[in-house]
């Protein structure tokens, strides 16, 4: 009778447990035919439509400083990183020939200067001797003439006598009058020989002087400079200068080629930098160059800090997003929201295809026009092959920035074009 009992009971023992199981199993099988997605939340916030590009500080205006002549780098007075001030010697850079030709020009100056000076001018005093002896001569000529003038009218004197002494003073007053004229032509010609001797001299002492290299403008000397005892060409590059004042540091944008039809002047653009972690800056483009480079084929474009920075040194470089188009506050989805052309939701645990019409797109967020509502639950897990009305199982609710912030490339990570 015992024996029957305790058989009674295994069986009923088999029978719960079989029947456990199945429950069990059948539960089972509904959980893991439902697909897991991951869902988050409709928000209303900022959303900002933009494309990126990497760039460096670097100052607004560069100067190369290069030889004006072709010679030997006789002096360097200044280093990679020394601030210079505005006409400041640099280098010397020396041409024996210039060297030769100053001198030579300086001699010669010094020569037409007397020659065109009437009161030490050898050529000049030669013509004032010869007209002092002709004026002398002239005089007496002259008395000579008025002695046969008078001995004519007591008719003590031939009129032959008298006209011959008339010609022979006419011909000395002649010649003097002739002397002085080539006195005055010669003065000129000493006086223009002497101009151009003043201008050689001129261009010569300008060769000489541009033999030393001078900066533009107050800055700060960029490269190492070429070393001391080097042969240069004409316009052989020595170093570079440039203002580095806060005020004149740009940030110069490498863009793609896609998108370089969206960048226009004045543009609002949004830039972090890697030395200034979590801080974002304000730019706005200045200048879009006409040409790409050849080999990345990007274009460059300047964009000005709108407030200056001290901080701020040439060569940093960081990220920038030009904004095309801004929401201040609109309904947004994280970018992964929009899957095959549209959003999905989850309602009443089914997959819905939404009629959401999208507006403005980001990198991470999407604009929603119509067809959503704040706090619809949308998938942001890829939805792969399943289809319309299957049901879905969540296994997790994302934060909606949370969600948006993992599109964000990794260099603009703080970046944030609006605070939410």
């Amino acid at each position: 009778m015992r024996r029957c009992r305790a058989q009674v009971g295994v069986k009923l023992v088999l029978i719960a447990g079989a029947a456990v199981a199945a429950a069990t199993g059948g539960l089972a099988v509904v959980w893991y035919s439902r697909p897991a997605v991951s869902v988050t939340r409709v928000i209303e916030g900022p959303v900002v439509q933009a494309f990126y590009a990497t760039g460096t500080v670097r100052p607004r205006l560069e100067y190369p400083i290069s030889s004006n002549v072709a010679g030997v780098v006789e002096k360097v007075l200044v280093s990679q990183g020394q601030a210079v001030r505005k006409g400041q010697e640099l280098a010397l850079v020396v041409d024996p020939m210039l060297e030769y030709n100053a001198n030579k020009t300086a001699a010669d100056l010094r020569m037409r200067r007397e020659f065109a000076d009437p009161q030490r001018s050898p050529v000049i005093h030669q013509f004032d001797q010869q007209i002092v002896a002709g004026e002398q001569m002239l005089q007496t000529a002259q008395q000579e003439q008025q002695r046969f003038a008078s001995l004519s009218q007591r008719n003590a004197g031939s009129a032959n006598d008298l006209d011959q002494a008339r010609e022979h003073t006419q011909k000395i007053w002649s010649d003097v009058e002739s002397l002085k004229a080539q006195r005055l032509t010669k003065l000129a010609e000493l006086t223009e020989d002497l101009e151009v001797a003043q201008a050689a001299d001129r261009a010569a002492q300008e060769n000489q002087r541009r033999q030393t290299l001078t900066s533009p403008v107050d800055g700060v000397v960029l490269d190492q400079p070429i070393a001391q005892g080097t042969h240069v060409e004409v316009n052989g590059h020595v170093m570079q200068i440039a203002d580095v004042g806060t005020s004149s540091l740009i940030m110069r944008a490498a863009v793609d080629e896609e998108n370089i039809a969206g960048v226009r002047n004045g543009q609002d653009v949004k830039m972090t930098l890697y030395s200034f972690a979590g801080r974002t800056f304000d730019g706005i483009v200045e200048q879009k160059y006409p040409k790409a480079d050849p080999n990345r084929r990007t274009f460059d474009v300047d964009v000005r800090f709108a407030l200056a920075e001290p901080k701020l040194q040439p060569g940093m470089t960081g990220e920038l997003a030009f904004i095309e188009q801004t929401r201040a506050r609109a309904l947004i989805v994280p970018a992964q929201a929009v899957q095959a052309g549209a959003v999905w939701a989850v309602q009443d645990g089914k997959l819905v295809k939404t009629a959401a019409a999208i507006g403005i797109k980001s990198i991470e967020r999407v604009e929603i026009t119509e067809g959503l509502r704040v706090g619809d639950t949308i998938v942001i897990s890829p939805i792969g092959a399943l289809k319309e009305g299957q049901s879905v199982w969540i296994t997790s609710e994302m934060d909606p920035k949370v969600a948006a912030n993992l599109n964000k490339p990794k260099q603009m990570e703080g970046f944030n074009a609006f605070q939410d």
